[in-house]
């Protein structure tokens, strides 16, 4: 098993940090990244973190981008925490010069000269700075708490639209079958990227093909679910749907995540599980299967959409690591148009628009 060292304040985790600990994760088995300690950063940086180091150390922790996270020496250059976990690769950032000299002269002087570093290249350097994002939130006079509560009130308000959602694919689930309604969906939705894509000047890297893999792969199980969501909707209440769907949504994608990363589960996770499970069975008989007025296929179905909807959530943040947030979401509907079009376009397909009232 190869072990992965990264070094880093990791003051506030942003798209970079994520790019950077995705791609060095890919050097080898285990990625453990050295944080630095707030008397370190106040006397190199002249200024102290926006957060602590040991809420720094949980965040990488909670973020799932490293196996773990652990202090920096306490003496500077002294580089105990090398031998103590014994890195095969040490991977660096562009901008760690000084660090990169120090560590060869290290490395040279210790006889661990075996011990490989990588200086992996920057992405989008001028955006996603730590110095920069600090700078910007201590002289807006953001706190940590404002930014969560704005957080918070924006996944509120995505809930409350994904919500709607079910309510307004009920009404035109009849109207046309699942494949042509969702690649209208997905043709509308291109649309409206595009004019923001142009605004922003977004740029596609053709030659991206990690990160236009898993677009595919996103916008596969994109399709999945808008098919699954739709052929539900015409046997089974909007309510039901939403609520089962949003339930099992983070379910499976922590099952999903935890068994791919062979990660045991732990006890706040682990009452998480058992409590959803616990709401699934008050809402679903257990026995039959089945709520009333609902057949089985119908929550088979809801099941389903799901478990597309989970394995979008993880494609897509694969993608993310390698394409900018824009780029990704208008090649995500993009290609999904282009997969749905020889199965959407059928003979009847104008007529759709003659005889439905929601067309």
């Amino acid at each position: 098993m190869k072990t992965v060292l990264v070094f880093g304040t990791f003051d506030i985790i942003h798209p970079g940090h994520q790019w950077f600990l995705r791609n060095a994760s890919e050097y080898g088995d285990k990625l453990v990244a050295v944080v630095s300690r707030d008397s370190f950063v106040l006397d190199w940086k002249g200024k102290s973190t926006i957060k602590d180091e040991k809420s720094r150390i949980q965040a990488l922790k909670d973020s799932g981008l490293v196996d773990d996270a652990v202090l920096a020496d306490p003496r500077i250059r002294s580089y105990g925490i090398i031998k103590e976990i014994q890195p095969d690769i040490i991977c660096l950032g562009h901008d760690q010069k000084a660090l990169l000299k120090d560590l060869q002269n290290w490395l040279n002087k210790t006889g661990n000269s075996q011990i490989h570093i990588e200086v992996l290249p920057p992405w989008k350097r001028r955006k996603y700075s730590s110095t920069k994002l600090n700078k910007a939130l201590s002289g807006a006079g953001i706190n940590d708490r404002l930014t969560g509560l704005a957080l918070n009130l924006l996944l509120i308000t995505a809930m409350l639209i994904f919500g709607f959602s079910w309510i307004s694919g009920k009404r035109i689930s009849s109207s046309a079958p699942p494949l042509t309604l969702s690649f209208l969906r997905f043709v509308l939705t291109t649309l409206f990227f595009i004019p923001l894509s142009a605004a922003n000047k977004t740029t596609f890297r053709i030659g991206n093909r990690k990160g236009w893999f898993w677009t595919v792969a996103s916008a596969l199980s994109l399709i999945s679910f808008n098919i699954f969501f739709f052929q539900s909707l015409t046997i089974a209440p909007a309510g039901t749907g939403g609520l089962i769907v949003t339930t099992l949504n983070p379910f499976f994608t922590f099952l999903i995540v935890s068994f791919s990363l062979k990660k045991p589960i732990g006890k706040i996770a682990a009452t998480g599980i058992v409590l959803g499970i616990i709401g699934i069975l008050l809402y679903i008989s257990p026995l039959k299967f089945n709520l009333p007025g609902i057949s089985p296929r119908g929550i088979y179905l809801f099941f389903a959409a799901a478990l597309s909807w989970s394995l979008l959530t993880i494609f897509s943040r694969k993608a993310l690591a390698d394409m900018d947030f824009r780029s990704f979401n208008l090649g995500l509907y993009l290609m999904a148009s282009i997969i749905l079009l020889p199965f959407a376009l059928h003979p009847g397909f104008w007529q759709i628009f003659r005889d439905s009232d929601y067309g």
